[in-house]
């Protein structure tokens, strides 16, 4: 079964009162328990540190109200880290869930004390024409961003880097902006990867025009299908976008909605590209399927012609049956083997005569 629709989960179990929450769910292909990598950023206008504490508890008394917070974890099997993080930070139990199920498509949910998102973070493979995901998901408070992350993602750095530099408002701006900056990162990445995408389109297009194969088929079939896949997981990030814009939330400033705006456009302008290339890859495979039509039309007007050649011959032949009296080479003692030696040479160059047109 393909692993991006496989969901094999289980519960954790443990003792609850009456209408309490339901329990945690753990994604049950990787192994219980394993602990997930935990990176503390405190920064403010002049500062910037970094922690790694050996786990979430050592997390919590490095956050300073005066200081605004970035709490990356990565590694979503920890389930009891997880179950500690609900506690110490108020996360309701359903969005703890979501973040450790790497199968949930994005969305955005608002709650009393914190915004939740969740993102897919994509790569395009061109030699193999495959794309990989990763999520990405985060809870934004007040002076806190809790980003988790089932593996590394390269998008990350970027937002390092910006707050290492310390320019512009991202060390001023608070956590609202700095999770605009995360979710910027992850949807300029979904840029770089259409891009990707639409460089191996165009070059399967290339060699199609070129000289066409029977292997361009797969291909075309292949970038069909990881189109359709990259439209899946990043339509749902255009809801999750309007979510933000819309939301009243105090996490929420008015200052950044202005640049999730911009984001919006940016999702926009990548689903557009997204529906352009699958027109593209159609018309491909009208192109291929009418080249491979018109190839076999021009075979079979070939095999008619010498069939046409041979019809009044085959008649003559068979009129008279090649029973004449005087034939010399009906007392020839090699005749028969003559014969046969020049049906195989006829039989053999016909075979290399097609081969080198391409019928077969």
């Amino acid at each position: 079964m393909n692993e991006r629709f496989a969901m094999p989960r289980f519960f954790i179990k443990s003792e609850k009162k009456a209408g309490s929450p339901p329990g945690l769910q753990i994604d049950a292909r990787a192994p219980s328990g394993t602990a997930s990598d935990i990176c503390v950023l405190t920064y403010s206008k002049d500062c910037l540190e970094t922690y790694h504490p050996p786990d979430i508890d050592a997390a919590l008394p490095l956050i300073q109200k005066e200081k605004t917070a970035w709490i990356q974890v990565t590694g979503t099997n920890d389930h009891f880290a997880f179950s500690r993080m609900g506690e110490l930070f108020n996360i309701h139990t359903l969005t703890l869930e979501d973040m450790v199920n790497p199968a949930h498509p994005p969305k955005f949910e608002d709650f009393d004390t914190y915004y939740y998102v969740t993102l897919k973070q994509l790569a395009f493979d061109p030699e193999n024409h495959e794309i990989s995901e990763t999520q990405v998901s985060m809870a934004v408070m007040e002076n806190l961003v809790i980003f988790v992350q089932d593996k590394p993602s390269p998008c990350l750095k970027a937002v390092e880097k910006r707050l290492q530099a310390g320019r512009g408002k991202i060390r001023t701006a608070g956590p609202g902006y700095l999770a605009y900056a995360l979710i910027d990162a992850v949807v300029d990445h979904s840029l770089d990867v259409i891009g990707q995408i639409a460089s191996a389109v165009e070059s399967v297009e290339r060699d199609m025009l070129e000289d066409l194969e029977p292997g361009h088929l797969e291909q075309i079939h292949r970038l069909k299908r990881e189109v359709i896949f990259f439209n899946k997981q990043l339509r749902p990030v255009r809801g999750a976008i309007l979510g933000l814009i819309k939301s009243e939330s105090p996490f929420v400033p008015d200052a950044v909605i202005r640049f999730y705006a911009d984001i919006l456009d940016h999702v926009n302008h990548i689903l557009d590209s997204v529906t352009s290339i699958q027109e593209l890859l159609s018309s491909m495979l009208d192109f291929y399927m009418s080249s491979q039509g018109n190839r076999m039309n021009e075979v079979m007007a070939t095999l008619t012609i010498i069939s046409t050649i041979f019809i009044p011959l085959s008649f003559l032949a068979g009129i008279y049956g090649m029973n004449f009296k005087f034939m010399p080479e009906l007392e020839w003692q090699w005749g028969y083997f003559v014969l046969l030696g020049g049906m195989a040479v006829i039989s053999g160059a016909m075979v290399v005569f097609f081969k080198k047109k391409g019928w077969f």
